[in-house]
């Protein structure tokens, strides 16, 4: 652990050579697989497996991500004594696709996100020899557990969210927000197309990004993604997600008073 911990404090002045050296020879051990999610859709997953783990950590990325972006974690984890599993959701990463445009991250129900984790979960967390269970979760990726352990409460040991994707900030009541969402599913060219504000993938400079302020590992992300041409980012369509979200986070937020309340 403290072996680790300084070399956290040492990474960032020399991360290109840490990316080349220690961060490339593991990559290199990764087991790469798939399995088949709903309607037939595979579904791509990594995992870093050593016999003397006895805990695991299951990484669901968030919108437009892909676990390969996810190295370094998985180097940190891994070597704090974890195996790390980490799955491309549906219309992400490497995983398929149900529209022809790879840059339009599709899904026809939000609920399908979570059969997949579902059927992860049961497949390859769930057999496995370890004694813990955990999941780490980042965006549209926390609202995609959260409703997974809704339905599955037992079956993680602890969660952990970063920035989870519980809304979309939207400055209309709510009723006005379902009835354009509801209208807007009607129409197939508008359900399929970009969110508004959004469109194909396009690499933009260092100063304008608002995702990182490493510029090293920014460049690795945009040189890693054109080796990847089937890891296009994929823009999500935003229909589907603002039924979810709002009752995700109320849920959430009621269970969390009662909680307080008990306590």
């Amino acid at each position: 652990m403290f072996q680790q911990k300084k070399d956290w404090e040492t990474r960032e002045n020399a991360f290109a050579a840490f990316s080349m050296g220690p961060l490339t020879d593991f990559w290199r051990q990764r087991e790469e697989d798939e399995f088949t999610g709903v309607g037939e859709i595979p579904v791509r997953f990594v995992r870093f497996h050593d016999k003397k783990n006895d805990r695991v950590i299951v990484v669901c990325p968030g919108r437009i991500e892909s676990y390969i972006k996810y190295a370094e974690l998985a180097y940190d984890l891994f070597h704090l004594g974890f195996d790390v599993l980490i799955i491309d959701h549906r219309g992400q990463g490497l995983s398929g696709r149900l529209l022809s445009d790879t840059h339009r991250g599709h899904v026809d129900n939000f609920s399908d996100y979570v059969d997949d984790l579902a059927a992860f979960w049961q497949q390859e967390v769930e057999p496995g020899p370890w004694r813990k269970r955990y999941i780490l979760a980042h965006s549209m990726g926390g609202a995609i557990s959260t409703l997974f352990l809704q339905r599955h409460a037992h079956q993680c040991d602890a969660i952990a969210l970063t920035a989870p994707m519980y809304g979309i900030v939207m400055r209309f009541p709510d009723w006005m927000v379902r009835h354009i969402l509801d209208w807007a599913e009607g129409h197939q060219r508008i359900r399929e197309g970009y969110a508004i504000g959004t469109g194909r993938w396009r690499a933009l400079p260092f100063a304008m990004n608002v995702l990182t302020h490493s510029r090293q590992r920014y460049r690795r992300n945009l040189r890693f993604m054109p080796m990847n041409r089937a890891c296009a980012w994929a823009v999500r369509p935003i229909t589907g997600c603002g039924k979810v979200f709002l009752p995700v986070s109320r849920c959430w937020l009621a269970s969390a008073m009662t909680t307080r309340q008990r306590s």
